[in-house]
């Protein structure tokens, strides 16, 4: 399995080989470490995970910004651009959610509502600052996705998924703006928007996740990159069920015939397209620790002299 990891690694270029790729990295490891530590603050301090005054929201804001900065900056090793544009694009991406993160933090510890706050004139402004920065967030995302379809220098199933995945992470960022635009995370009835808003945000770990575990496992890129459609096609159907649960206005667990449907077929591509690739691991790491077959030894030959 080391060897599988090691090739992942490789073709993945996850060593940082820039300065602006390790500022990225540094922003993206301080925000996922704000969202543990509000975890740590929760457990300690309890009260509602629900609600708009719960550490929740710090927690999960954290953890989530934290893991797209790491997820971005990480990817831009595959779309070689320029130093001043490298600095551009992961410098106003890391600090805006970095800003983001910040005032949804400083609201909680202030015990007041961080989203759809005017209660005073500094909360308006805070919320208002909120919005800005997440625009800047949602204006560098699609700058990304549209210089990945020009230019990406990865393997074919690796810029499948993430040319994919930042598709998705758009997707994910109108619902967004809808929840803003609905007052709220609450779609008519019941419907929950945060449902597919998350799952089409982290589109961009699960999909080139699963093409690098197949291209360090596999011979066969076309082979892989079948693989990885597979997964990509189930992916999206369990994105259709969330999108067919939450516009019917039904909570997540208020199942139909439909949503239901589109979430077995989903789960059912993508468990298949895993479950292949760490089949193919398991090929991988059986074949690096069994020692090669020792070459038949034939009859000794006599030599000499008549």
């Amino acid at each position: 399995m080391k060897d599988v990891l090691a090739e992942s690694a490789r073709i993945g270029r996850f060593v940082p080989v820039t300065a602006y790729q390790r500022l990225g990295y540094l922003i993206g490891v301080l925000l996922m470490t704000s969202g543990v530590f509000h975890l740590g603050v929760y457990l300690v301090d309890g009260g509602s995970w629900e609600g708009p005054l719960s550490w929740r929201k710090p927690v999960v804001f954290g953890l989530s910004f934290g893991i797209t900065l790491l997820t971005v900056t990480w990817l831009t090793g595959f779309l070689r651009p320029r130093r001043t544009v490298g600095w551009l694009v992961v410098g106003v991406f890391g600090l805006a959610a970095l800003g983001e993160v910040a005032l949804i933090s400083m609201q909680t510890w202030r015990g007041v509502a961080s989203h759809f706050n005017d209660t005073t004139t500094f909360d308006s402004a805070v919320f208002s600052a909120m919005g800005m920065l997440v625009s800047i967030v949602a204006l560098v995302t699609v700058v990304v996705t549209v210089w990945a379809f020009v230019r990406l220098d990865a393997p074919a199933p690796l810029a499948l998924a993430i040319r994919l995945g930042l598709v998705l992470m758009l997707v994910s960022q109108v619902v967004g703006a809808q929840m803003i635009a609905e007052g709220g995370n609450t779609f008519g009835g019941s419907g929950a928007l945060k449902v597919p808003h998350a799952l089409t945000l982290h589109a961009i770990q699960v999909l080139p996740a699963l093409a690098l575990l197949l291209l360090a496992s596999e011979s066969s890129e076309r082979r892989s990159l079948r693989t990885v459609g597979l997964g990509a096609a189930g992916y999206l159907g369990l994105i259709s069920s969330t999108m067919v649960q939450t516009y019917a206005g039904r909570a997540p667990l208020d199942l139909n015939l439909a949503s239901t449907a589109l979430a077995v077929i989903g789960l059912g591509l993508l468990g298949t397209s895993g479950v292949r690739a760490l089949l193919g691991a398991a090929r991988r790491a059986r074949s690096s620790i069994t020692p090669p077959p020792t070459p038949p030894v034939g009859p000794a030959i006599q030599g000499g002299t008549g």
